[in-house]
């Protein structure tokens, strides 16, 4: 006898499979979400120490500045005071009779009095002062230009990382893919040999081949997982790279640079470790004319307000002073010469370190502009091998088809077209590689790299 469902259990069956989908939906969804360069960047900004370390650098700079021009601006102080005293002359003896009522507080033994003092300070003449101040400001231009450098090696650090993980997750994909065309080829032998066709060889061979596959693909495994662990370090979290990226690499080719050494050397002056060298020139050098300033004599201008109630009519009193104060330094006990020859000394420092910098820069900017010279010639080489392999894989399926050929012929030439594509994909890398050396040597570095490289592997795969 047939149960009859219940409309609460119908009710129940239904939320649980709608229930059921909604999940399925969300899974799916948060599988498909990736992460590409400019997002991850995103992550890294706000994870990555070194980052924060140079920020909070540049801020704590920047109160140097205000510090020194504190030193230019006017000083307004307020004073108060009170005292309490007992007092014995001859006013509080018995011998004084006072002869007014406003004088009998003056006989006391115990008095007080309040003072209140207002007071300004303001330099006029102050030659150091002004130069320190200047000095102090090129500090802050250097801590700036510092930490643009580290945002920009932030961005070089996490593309490195991104592309590293890309190319072993890429060599993981076809490797695979390689191992399955050898292990048909390994069967296809194995068959030819046993009807006679083949040799034991070739099967040996096959074998061989398959075993080496075996261990490329457990080495681009370990490669995975180590990049993906450098990549996770510098971003804070997983990052899920496109897989669209990973399985058509070979169709992303990018627009070669055809710049030669001296179009990027002349592009050096925006690089950022140069200006922060730069800056930190200029400034031990107006450092060292502030140090030699201190033999200059200095004005300065002082206002005064001070009001004084007391017990003592005659303390009491209200003042207002100007005065103009002029000062002259004499003999401090070699303290002003020793530290002007200090900051002499770290002003040569800073420009011999400038110098070593800039032979540094130019010397890296021509090695990362003949690797990427090398790595463009080699991409359109292996650009042309890889359609040389793929018209003969064409070629060889059309035999097979004719019985023309044989089927080992057809998983050889597939297996040499995946060979073509591992170097084409560790190709590119190191192009990209090496382009984000040049920018970041030459300043133009930031994230709008980034976003061309996702539209990059976006509009071609």
């Amino acid at each position: 006898m047939p149960i009859p469902f219940k409309p609460q259990l119908i009710a129940l069956l239904v939320s649980s499979s709608l229930s059921s989908a909604v999940m399925a939906e969300e899974s799916a969804t948060s599988s498909d979400q990736t992460t590409g360069f400019a997002s991850a960047l995103k992550m890294a900004l706000q994870n990555d120490p070194e980052l924060k370390y140079a920020f909070y650098n540049y801020k704590a700079e920047q109160e140097v500045g205000n510090v020194a021009l504190s030193q230019l601006l006017p000083n307004v102080s307020l004073e108060s005071s009170y005292n309490y005293s007992l007092v014995d002359n001859y006013y509080t003896s018995d011998d004084y009779t006072p002869t007014s009522a406003d004088l009998i507080e003056r006989t006391k033994d115990e008095q007080s009095d309040y003072m209140t003092r207002v007071s300004l300070q303001q330099s006029l003449v102050n030659v150091a002062a002004w130069q320190s101040y200047s000095g102090a400001k090129e500090s802050v231009r250097q801590s700036q230009y510092t930490y643009t450098r580290a945002e920009q090696e932030l961005i070089y650090r996490l593309s490195q990382a991104y592309l590293k993980a890309l190319l072993a997750a890429q060599q993981v994909y076809i490797t695979e893919e390689k191992l399955e065309s050898i292990q048909l080829k390994l069967d296809q032998t194995e068959r030819m040999n046993e009807l006679g066709v083949g040799g034991r060889l070739n099967v040996l061979r096959a074998i061989s081949s398959r075993d080496v596959a075996k261990s490329d693909l457990l080495q681009a495994q370990s490669n995975l997982d180590d990049a993906q662990n450098k990549l996770e370090n510098i971003t804070g979290s997983a990052v899920t790279i496109p897989e669209d990226w990973v399985v058509n690499n070979y169709l992303i080719l990018p627009k070669l640079s055809k710049d030669e050494n001296k179009d990027w050397v002349k592009k050096i002056q925006d690089n950022t470790l140069l200006l922060a060298q730069m800056a930190n020139v200029r400034s031990k050098e107006l450092n060292a004319q502030a140090s030699s300033s201190k033999h200059l004599p200095t004005l300065s201008l002082s206002l005064t307000y001070t009001d004084r109630n007391s017990d003592d009519i005659y303390v009491e009193s209200t003042n207002s002073t100007a005065s103009i104060r002029f000062s002259m330094p004499l003999y401090s006990g070699g303290k002003t010469s020793a530290e002007a020859r200090q900051a002499e000394a770290s002003y040569h420092a800073a420009q011999a370190k400038y110098e070593k910098t800039l032979s540094d820069t130019q010397q890296t900017i021509k090695l990362s502009v003949t690797q990427l010279n090398s790595y463009r010639d080699r991409l359109l080489a292996l650009e042309e091998s890889r359609k040389s392999s793929l018209a003969f894989l064409d070629a060889a399926e059309r035999q097979a088809d004719l019985s023309l050929g044989s089927q080992v012929d057809v998983l050889e030439a597939r297996t040499e077209l995946y060979d073509v594509r591992l170097e084409l994909a560790k190709t590119l890398s190191d192009y990209l590689i090496s382009d984000l050396n040049l920018l970041l040597e030459t300043g133009q570095l930031s994230d709008k790299t980034l976003s061309r490289y996702d539209n990059l592997f976006n509009r071609n795969t």
